[in-house]
């Protein structure tokens, strides 16, 4: 008996030794598989899927979730990864301008009061503003956050996406300054705003940041930070995260933690004049223009605002984007994409024209939208 129960003792530690050594082999090499596919350097594509596309009227398109929008002066429409309509929406706008944010697309008739907004279902509300829209920006749960100005007064105002107006903020444009700028943040409570004022000559910039949350209603005006930025120009703020506010200057770009309260964490100033920048919620980029060699660089950075590449560029882009770890670049008819660590993925020049690119897969499918067609590609090898 006592044989009998070491031999079974030992078989079920040599069983779960086996098994836990094919367990690990496994995850190895699923580990190296991915790592491999994330990697490559594809040199060609396959077409998927095609889908019938025009561009009539055409306001632009969207990434949303691993599909594709398009909105027009008629309407818009989202297509996923099957070729499927997921919604269909019309309406009659003179110049639409759109944002998206999780499940929720927003689009506004800029210079009028409308908005409409989808989420997977299809239409999800509509607002009617009492003042012209200059911009839109939706959050997660379909809130929307709309910048309008009439005569010189500018307003800030937030809506479910029942119409409820949830809070506003009212500037004066000659004593305040003009609105150069605004975002929402992605749970729909907190506004981050860059106004331009000119004061006896001299140039200043207001950064102003709200809260329209709990912790908002115990300061004045829900004013939760502010800063005035002498003699530069910042012409664009954006959330990066919930918590996280990048306002980009002429020189660079400034960090600001906003948990709650904004207050201000990193300061990047770069030397040679900026020819875009680009964001997403990992990373920020600015794009140097080249003056020796006339080739731009590529500095990007992570949200604590330390450099984690600096890449030359030898492509003359029309369009550049981030998306989660990829950087996205096209022109008229060739694109190319990088990984974030710099590594080359795809380069390739098409015979039709590109009207937007966006990755399904993050791996190796992607929608390619030209006027006449929006296709399903697969890179490959």
């Amino acid at each position: 008996m006592r044989d009998y129960e070491s031999r079974r003792k030992r078989y079920r530690r040599n069983k779960t030794i086996v098994f836990t050594s094919l367990l690990i082999l496994i995850v190895i090499i699923g580990a190296v598989y991915i790592y491999e596919l994330i990697n490559r350097d594809y040199q060609d594509y396959e077409v998927i899927k095609r889908l019938e596309n025009t561009e009539e009227n055409l306001g632009g398109y969207l990434e949303y979730n691993g599909a594709v929008v398009r909105y027009s002066k008629d309407g818009a429409l989202a297509i996923d990864i099957k070729g499927n309509l997921l919604w269909n929406g019309s309406f009659e706008m003179s110049d639409p301008i759109a944002d998206t944010c999780g499940d929720y697309v927003a689009i506004a008739d800029r210079g009028s009061k409308q908005v409409s907004i989808f989420n997977k279902k299809g239409l999800a509300g509509s607002i009617t503003t009492n003042h012209p829209i200059i911009k839109v920006q939706v959050a997660n749960q379909g809130v929307v956050a709309i910048l309008m100005i009439e005569d010189e007064t500018s307003y800030i105002e937030i809506y479910s996406k029942e119409g409820e107006l949830l809070g506003e903020k009212i500037t004066n444009v000659v004593k305040d300054g003009y609105p150069m700028d605004f975002t929402l943040s992605h749970d729909g409570k907190k506004i981050g705003a860059t106004y331009l004022c000119i004061n006896k000559g001299e140039i200043i910039n207001n950064l102003l940041f709200l809260n329209f949350g709990e912790v908002g209603k115990n300061f004045t005006d829900r004013t939760v930070g502010a800063l005035i930025y002498n003699g530069k120009i910042v012409p664009r703020i954006t959330f990066l995260d919930n918590d996280t506010v990048c306002a980009f200057t002429e020189e660079g770009f400034l960090i600001f933690t906003m948990e709650e309260k904004a207050e201000i964490y990193k300061e990047e100033i770069v030397e040679g004049e900026i020819k875009s920048v680009l964001h997403n919620e990992k990373y920020v980029g600015l794009v140097i223009e080249g003056k020796e060699t006339k080739k731009s660089s590529l500095y990007l950075y992570d949200l604590k605002g330390n450099r984690v590449l600096n890449k030359e560029l030898d492509f003359d882009y029309d369009t550049i984007y981030l998306s989660k770890d990829e950087i996205i670049m096209y022109d008229d008819l060739s694109c190319v994409i990088y990984k974030t660590n710099g590594q080359a993925k795809f380069r390739y020049t098409f015979t039709t024209n590109i009207s937007a690119l966006y990755p399904i897969n993050h791996l190796d499918n992607y929608f390619l939208v030209n006027p006449k067609e929006i296709l399903e590609i697969q890179l490959v090898e």
